[in-house]
């Protein structure tokens, strides 16, 4: 009764619905005030200031990649511990994984630190009259290392136990804060040396913010501080395969815009990417979704798999019906909003990628769920084999397809890569014993390709009014 307990407070369904709110508020917020902030700091820092500040944004959030994994195993492992009452045993998880990514961090922070003057004299070729500047900004960016690692392992402790309200609000204040106080400072310098200072200052606090969460929780995280070398090897066993992942993905991500700079012109890269940027920013709905199922799959798939399959199922129903109105509006009006956005010439040259970015990416949306479904059951060497197989084929297609088509091959290869993913996702999900996600397939794939045939067919027609009636009617 008291497992049943535990694992209903942990994974009930109407706080998975708040959480995702939860995780929204958390990842929108600081996005919509992004749009505001940025060209101030553009305006006041100038265009290579700025631009390094941005390459200190993107090295401190990749800084979070160096925990190999380790802060989603903590999720995982935690999760799964509350999900059967086995809460004595988080404490000397927590630790051991802590210890683990403080000294894989340190290591990495000690090698950088000699790497640092070269990185910035050589590598990212910053005008000599900055590069003191930049080099002492560095400096505090790779200090900085140790704090951003553990944060991912003590908010996997947060996730495991859904308490995604804290970790949302600790979130949006962290990016308001990579916003805001560079544009705070600026009142009094515009040193990058003091902007980057005050932004490590802020990650200490959220990171001590994130302790006191934790030690709320489970009171004996603060009492008994142990490190368990039999721990070591469950958790690289989830955690490698975890990092394989970590080193695939941005291969995927940003291999099409190199190869279009590399093999087309930098001016073909800005009609792909700016409608990529666009409709790719919906993928932050199911990575909301998904983020929260995943430390409830955890704790629920041993001890309760009905309800595993039921938040799953739900969750694939629940994202096809509120971003397929939106691609399908996206899709059929392409044309016609990058017209009004961007211009006629813009709209010819990117109105067919961005259609077919627009079915890739419902199809990405949806695979959200069984991959962390895979992952949550314990078993991300699946989806890591899947990239590892994917990705050579991917980069040989991408690269012919750049050269034979343009990038109206990159963008279909794309959305190829997208389909076939998801499909192999679900049928790996729906092979795995535990999963027994019983989709109606007749059904759903025959009112699937009708919907997908009317779609498509209203590329054809002409007339503006009757276009929107007609899709009016579909969307009904």
């Amino acid at each position: 009764m008291k497992e049943r307990k535990s694992l209903q407070n942990i994974s009930s369904g109407t706080l998975i619905a708040k959480n995702v709110i939860f995780n929204l508020l958390g990842y929108g917020l600081p996005l919509l005030l992004a749009l505001i902030i940025i060209p101030v700091l553009i305006k006041n820092l100038g265009d290579e200031k700025f631009g390094i500040l941005t390459l200190a944004w993107v090295i401190i959030g990749y800084f979070s990649f160096f925990d190999f994994g380790i802060g989603r195993a903590l999720t995982k492992i935690v999760a799964e511990k509350i999900g059967i009452d086995c809460t004595e045993e988080i404490p000397s998880i927590f630790w051991t994984s802590f210890f683990m990514m403080l000294a894989v961090s340190v290591f990495i922070t000690i090698i950088l630190l000699f790497f640092a003057p070269y990185l910035v004299q050589n590598l990212f070729k910053i005008s000599e009259s900055l590069q003191d500047e930049a080099l002492n900004a560095f400096y505090i960016l790779i200090i900085s290392i140790p704090i951003v690692t553990t944060t991912a392992g003590i908010r996997g402790v947060l996730e495991a136990y859904q308490k995604f309200a804290v970790i949302n609000v600790l979130r949006t204040i962290l990016g308001i804060s990579s916003f805001l106080v560079p544009l705070i400072c600026l009142i009094f310098t515009n040193n990058l040396f003091w902007i980057v200072l005050f932004l490590a200052i802020i990650r200490v606090i959220i990171w001590i913010s994130y302790f006191k969460q934790s030690f709320r929780l489970n009171e004996n995280l603060s009492s008994k501080i142990e490190f368990k070398f039999e721990m070591i090897k469950p958790i690289l066993k989830f955690s490698g395969w975890i990092t394989v992942s970590n080193f695939i993905v941005p291969f995927f991500v940003y291999s099409d815009r190199f190869l279009i700079g590399a093999l087309v012109s930098a001016e073909a890269i800005t009609f792909y990417a700016t409608p990529y940027e666009v409709v790719s920013k919906l993928l932050l709905i199911p990575g909301a979704i998904a983020g929260v199922l995943f430390p409830a799959i955890s704790a629920s798939f041993l001890s309760d798999p009905d309800f595993t399959k039921k938040i799953s199922t739900q969750a694939v129903k629940y994202i096809f019906i509120i971003l397929f109105p939106i691609l399908f509006i996206i899709f059929a009006f392409a044309s016609e909003g990058l017209a009004l956005w961007l211009g006629a010439r813009f709209a010819v040259q990117s109105t067919v990628i961005l259609r077919l970015l627009a079915v890739g990416v419902l199809f990405n949306s949806l695979a959200y769920i069984p991959y962390a479904f895979i992952e949550g059951i314990g078993r991300p060497d699946i989806t890591a084999k899947i990239q590892l197989v994917e990705l050579p084929l991917f980069l040989v297609a991408i690269y012919f397809m750049t050269i034979s088509t343009g990038i109206y091959g990159v963008a279909l290869v794309w959305m190829i890569r997208m389909i076939i993913d998801s499909l192999i996702l679900f049928f790996v999900a729906g092979k795995l014993k535990l999963s027994n996600l019983n989709f109606n397939l007749n059904k759903t794939v025959i009112i699937f390709f009708l919907i997908s045939f009317l779609t498509v067919s209203t590329i054809f027609i002409d007339s503006l009014l009757f276009k929107i009636n007609f899709r009016v009617f579909l969307l009904f």
